[in-house]
């Protein structure tokens, strides 16, 4: 297959055309066949045409795991405009940030869920929303938005309702209105991931990403006959492309999760003869913990493991108690397309138990000296470096950042440390960089201290990520206050929670009356990592 002429909505297209009768999006009680969803998309895509939005553009999609999601994604990469999808628990000052840099032209959203007013948040953020004529938003904090659009038939002052842009789309369709084809080498995705420099970074990914998503479902065996379970955040590479990306590229049966309930999931897999499944340990350790209380069979064909530290006991009794043929050991990030490593579906149970892979494409990956680029032998660590088609475009709007990333002849630098072994096995060892990983989400302690240091008391803060049984890792947050304030440490954590998403949240914060500094100036993280294990060890 020729994958630089490949375009999301033709793989749909040409699914509709070919089985279009066969079941694309389970979401709860609805099921759109291939043939619907392509409808959908269209009318979806068509009515974003009528309220201005063009190619180049990029639109902002704030929603729950949902069919919703899935044909946004397909009606903007037909249009040619750029999805930006936002993380459900992000709080408004994390929203205003990822809106303003993506120069976001438009704002797909839900009004409420889990009890949280969506709506409300984006009216602190745009106070000019209410008295605002659709289309026409005029923002002081967030210059380029004009539109806002309520999913389903949801109304609200200053906005338009998806089922109005829908009708409005159905009528261009039946007029004979046909968009112009899409160009694969346009960006498809911007996926925010936070960066050393305490602001998320915007990975920008075009149509080639479903080049990966084919070999992510051949290493995983995955047919057009299987069931996959899309319970990992859509706004999350892991989400995107090795649940929807890969369901769609085979043109098999994606079921949507809204969040993630251990028992409503195991539920739904029964139902549903769910055969694909993966995430982060903690996904596996709360199913494993679901059975024990209400003991169920479960059988699946494969499942991927990974974004997280995973030890021999979770992999092994996963593999048991899951019913599952394969489980795979999965190494990526958002800038190499979710997965850059897997183990083979019928590797040794030793090679998932070692948390150890190899390169699933046509790319290349190495271990190699940080400060030279020479590549180090077997068996000895070094940086990984990927180049190729798996490999983001860029950083939106962040050339600085790219460049600090991506060397000029096409590696990128994952920071990630790691070593070969004799059979060809990737095993990642550490990280060069300080971020840490809160059940398959990563930390970024510059971002996290960026905001303790907003806090009026606040003098200093290092966070560091620490040991947890459950989540793999969590924040351990160090503050020195300010001359004559006093805080206590919850007060410190309710505070971050107002702030940003609870994943970044730290769970232990100690007060300190200063830092000790090296004679540059400079505070010893590793020092107070060992500070904070050894507190949690008493």
């Amino acid at each position: 297959m020729d994958w630089d002429k490949v375009t999301l909505g033709e793989v749909i297209r040409g699914h509709a055309a070919t089985r279009g009768d066969h079941t694309a999006v389970v979401d709860g009680d609805t099921r759109l066949s291939y043939r619907q969803l392509d409808r959908w998309a269209d009318e979806i895509a068509q009515g974003l045409v009528s309220i201005g939005l063009v190619r180049g553009d990029q639109v902002a999609l704030w929603m729950i795991n949902s069919a919703t999601w899935v044909a946004c994604w397909i009606a903007c990469s037909r249009v040619g405009v750029t999805l930006v999808p936002l993380n459900t628990r992000y709080k408004p000052e994390e929203v205003e940030y990822i809106l303003k840099q993506s120069n976001a032209k438009a704002l797909i959203m839900l009004d409420t869920f889990w009890n949280i007013d969506f709506l409300a948040m984006l009216r602190a953020i745009v106070p000019e929303l209410d008295t605002a004529t659709p289309g026409q938003l005029q923002s002081a904090r967030l210059p380029h938005l004009r539109s806002v659009v309520l999913w389903k038939n949801i109304r609200a002052p200053g906005t338009f309702c998806l089922e109005q842009i829908c009708q409005q789309g159905g009528q261009m369709l039946h007029r004979g209105q046909m968009l112009p084809p899409a160009n694969p080498a346009d960006p498809i995705i911007i996926v925010y991931t936070s960066g050393t420099t305490g602001h998320p970074k915007g990975a920008m990914h075009n149509h080639i990403v479903l080049r990966n998503c084919a070999n992510m479902a051949r290493w995983m065996h995955t047919t057009p006959d299987d069931i996959v379970l899309g319970h990992m955040p859509f706004y999350h590479v892991a989400g995107a492309f090795a649940g929807l990306g890969q369901a769609m590229l085979v043109g098999c049966t994606l079921v949507t999760l809204p969040h993630w309930i251990p028992d409503e999931a195991l539920d739904v897999i029964a139902q549903e003869k769910v055969t694909i499944f993966g995430g982060i340990p903690t996904h596996y350790i709360d199913c494993l913990d679901a059975i024990r209380r209400r003991p169920r069979t479960v059988r699946m064909k494969s499942g991927w493991i990974g974004g997280a530290p995973v030890t021999p006991d979770v992999a092994l009794t996963s593999f048991k108690e899951l019913g599952l043929e394969a489980l795979q050991a999965v190494y990526g990030m958002t800038e190499t397309t979710s997965m850059t490593t897997l183990s083979e579906f019928d590797a040794p149970l030793e090679v998932l138990c070692d948390n150890k892979g190899k390169p699933i494409g046509e790319f290349e990956v190495k271990v190699c000296d940080p400060d030279s680029g020479s590549e180090r032998p077997t068996g000895v660590n070094g940086e990984v470096w990927v180049r190729g088609h798996i490999v983001m475009m860029g950083y939106y709007q962040d050339p600085v950042g790219t460049s600090q990333v991506m060397t000029q002849d096409g590696w990128f630098r994952t920071g990630d440390i790691g070593v070969y072994d004799e059979q060809g096995y990737l095993k990642i060892t550490g990280r060069l960089k300080d971020m840490f990983i809160v059940g398959g989400s990563n930390a970024y302690p510059a971002e996290i201290e960026r905001m303790l240091q907003t806090h009026p008391k606040i003098k200093q803060a290092i966070v560091v990520g620490v040991p947890h049984a459950r989540l793999g890792e969590v924040g351990y947050a160090f503050v020195e206050l300010h001359e004559g304030q006093q805080i206590a440490p919850q007060d410190v954590i309710d505070f971050c929670k107002e702030k940003m998403a609870d994943y970044k949240v730290p769970r232990y914060v100690q007060v300190m009356k200063e830092f000790q500094k090296t004679s540059t100036g400079k505070i010893q993280r590793f020092v107070l990592t060992k500070a904070a294990k050894e507190a949690l060890a008493q």
